[in-house]
């Protein structure tokens, strides 16, 4: 099944050149995903002159096939995470990812980028009765390094823009 992101996408940089000869910069970054865009942005923004390469069409491969969704919630790790190296360990990993959701709300009004973000709850759910009691705990996992949790039997999905496929 082909993304939707790559079924519908504009490729990013429709004016972009093969590279003939010499380009002299600053930094060289190989790989048009996501991290390659992100790095080029920002050493850009700190005075670099940056060339990006790419070999086919940016954003494709893992990014485009990615459900393209920012959250701190992972499925249920905190629990992991908390038990295996500790809260403070945990508690870093959430802000990080708290940190990075911020960053990216600011990149989007400073740089005034028509898209869609808008922020919207996460959820982990189960069908498997036996799951429940590590969906509570993971609530907990959360609530202890800090982070906003709370378990719920029953919710209404809020699911609009449904692509629709024969």
């Amino acid at each position: 099944m082909e993304s939707l992101w790559i079924k519908t996408e504009k490729n990013l940089l429709e004016n972009s050149k093969k590279i003939n000869g010499t380009i002299e910069c600053d930094v060289c970054i190989i790989g048009g995903g996501i991290t390659g865009i992100s790095t080029a942005y920002y050493l850009s923004k700190n005075g670099k002159s940056v060339v990006l390469l790419e070999r086919e069409k940016l954003a494709q491969k893992t990014t485009g096939n990615t459900t393209a969704k920012i959250t701190s919630q992972h499925g249920l790790f905190y629990k992991y995470l908390t038990d295996d190296y500790g809260k403070e360990y945990a508690k870093k990993y959430y802000e990080a990812n708290q940190e990075a959701i911020e960053e990216i709300a600011n990149i989007i009004k400073k740089e005034n980028i028509k898209c869609d973000f808008e922020r919207q709850d996460a959820y982990v759910f189960t069908k498997s009765k036996e799951e429940i009691q590590k969906i509570k705990d993971e609530v907990e996992a959360v609530k202890e390094i800090g982070g906003e949790a709370e378990f719920a039997e029953n919710i209404e999905p809020n699911i609009k823009n449904v692509l629709r496929s024969n």
